[in-house]
C-alpha cells in the first residue's frame, strides 16, 4: 500500500529539510515542527511515539484494512 501511495503522482515528493539528514524519521519530525500543516502517515511505532509529542499533528495508521486518523485538530489553535 505504501508503495503505491508514494508512486501516486497527485502526491508531491517533498525534498529534505537539511542536507546530510540520514534518517527520514528526523527530517519528518524536524519538518512537523515547522510546519504543523501535515498528516503523517506511518505504521512505524517509534515515529508515532515521537510525533504524539508535537501538539496538533495528525497521525494516519492503517489497522484491519482501515485508515485510522487519530488526533485531528479541533481549530487553528496550533497554526
Amino acid at each position: 500500500v505504501a508503495l503505491r501511495i508514494a508512486k501516486d503522482p497527485r502526491f508531491e515528493r517533498l525534498p529534505a529539510m537539511r542536507d546530510g539528514n540520514t534518517y527520514a524519521d528526523d527530517d519528518l519530525v524536524e519538518r512537523v515542527t515547522a510546519h504543523r500543516c501535515y498528516i503523517v502517515a506511518t505504521c512505524d511505532k517509534d515515529l508515532k511515539r515521537r510525533l504524539r509529542k508535537i501538539p496538533g499533528v495528525p497521525i494516519m495508521t492503517i489497522k484491519a484494512r482501515k485508515y485510522e486518523v487519530e488526533r485531528l485538530p479541533d481549530s487553528n489553535s496550533y497554526l
